[in-house]
């Protein structure tokens, strides 16, 4: 019998609204959901950043009926810990994952700059503001070494800093 390609998850309550929830174990480095959407050169309040110049987004509709089996990538919260990092379009385990366990990333980890910043609830830094990595002082930065998306990291190699 094979593994299927992603594992199960499922759109429940979270202390943000709604987040995403593994309903199996989870194996570290593996793959557990592709980002679908329009690419758009632009960031959004629904979008994540998959590239230099790429941002997912999802239909309008949607996001205006809160349909939990389209796009189900934005409902994914932020943590300034998290379980999962941006690599690409896809969305990876960073360590081994329980059943019942909530998948989350990190905002300034992924986004360069964000479109709509917000105040961060995740309970391990004290409340900072979310805003991108653009934004991160050097020791931020540092912190984050472990699940910073590749195209953060080749910006930061051009001088973008």
């Amino acid at each position: 019998m094979s593994v299927p390609l992603y594992p199960r998850i499922s759109v429940r309550p979270a202390s943000a609204g709604s987040g995403i929830w593994c309903d199996e174990p989870v194996a570290v480095g593996r793959i557990v959901l592709e980002f679908d959407g329009a690419v758009r050169p632009t960031p959004a309040r629904y979008s994540v950043q998959v590239g230099a110049h790429e941002h997912i987004h999802p239909d309008d509709g949607a996001v205006r009926t809160q349909d939990p089996t389209r796009f189900r990538w934005r409902f994914l919260n932020h943590s300034c810990v998290p379980t999962c990092r941006v690599e690409g379009r896809l969305l990876v385990a960073l360590r081994d994952l329980a059943a019942g366990e909530e998948l989350t990333f990190d905002y300034n980890a992924t986004e360069w700059s964000m479109a709509e910043p917000f105040l961060c609830t995740c309970g391990a830094c004290g409340g900072s503001v979310v805003q991108g990595f653009a934004h991160l002082d050097a020791a931020a930065r540092a912190q984050r070494s472990g699940w910073i998306a590749e195209h953060l990291v080749e910006r930061m190699a051009h001088g973008d800093a």
